[in-house]
């Protein structure tokens, strides 16, 4: 008996179209993402290399293998590109503060939480180096992404006077003092990237201010 024709059609459903779809558009956006990611990570050793953002598209489009239009797609103009780059990287810190867990003792975590900036901040000098400079157009760098960074840092220094461990300092003070230490390491250790450093001076800089510190607070109770 012969087999007969079948009356359904074969043709794709609208499901499977709206499946067939959306695989597509997660893998443009997937491209996307890689495409951005490429750009600015040789944007970023374009920015070491030249000591600034005194580089061209066209040997940035060199190093990251995508053409000059693909870039000013991406980015629009140079300014475009050095502020995505900025709030890509403050984006990253970011995230690396809001997953710190607190130990339950708020010294050890202010320490935990300037490290991170350290390590951060080493890794990713173009970051260090662009943050307070302005654009052509005499606008602030200060991404967006800013406002989390703070609120995390507001919230530690918070638990950590809280914690009875600012001495005569008051939390602004000593949000100063602290900071400017690890921003002082950070701008030696970009500064001068082949100078060999002493095993945990960083550490070892960050206890001796609490130290100092602690003994201020012991005197402040006298």
């Amino acid at each position: 008996m012969s087999k007969q024709p079948s009356l359904v059609s074969e043709k794709a459903s609208p499901a499977g179209i709206e499946d067939s779809g959306s695989r597509i558009e997660e893998r443009r956006e997937r491209q996307r993402r890689e495409a951005r990611e490429t750009i600015l990570d040789a944007t970023e050793d374009l920015i070491i290399e030249s000591g600034g953002s005194n580089f061209s598209i066209r040997s940035l489009g060199q190093r990251s293998g995508y053409s000059v239009p693909t870039v000013y797609h991406y980015f629009v103009d140079k300014d475009g590109l050095i502020d995505a780059l900025i709030e890509d990287r403050v984006s990253q810190l970011a995230d690396e503060f809001e997953q710190l867990q607190p130990s339950g003792d708020p010294r050890r975590d202010m320490r935990a939480m300037l490290l991170a900036y350290f390590d951060f901040s080493a890794a990713n000098p173009a970051f260090t180096r662009l943050m307070g400079t302005f654009s052509r157009k005499g606008e602030s760098r200060m991404p967006p992404a800013m406002d989390r960074v703070r609120r995390c840092v507001d919230d530690q220094l918070d638990r950590f006077g809280e914690g009875g461990q600012l001495g005569s300092f008051d939390k602004e003070s000593a949000g100063r003092v602290l900071w400017a230490l690890a921003l002082g390491l950070v701008s030696m250790r970009i500064m001068e990237p082949e100078a060999a450093w002493a095993e945990n001076v960083v550490e070892r800089a960050l206890d001796s201010l609490f130290l100092g510190m602690a003994e201020l607070e012991a005197e402040s109770g006298m």
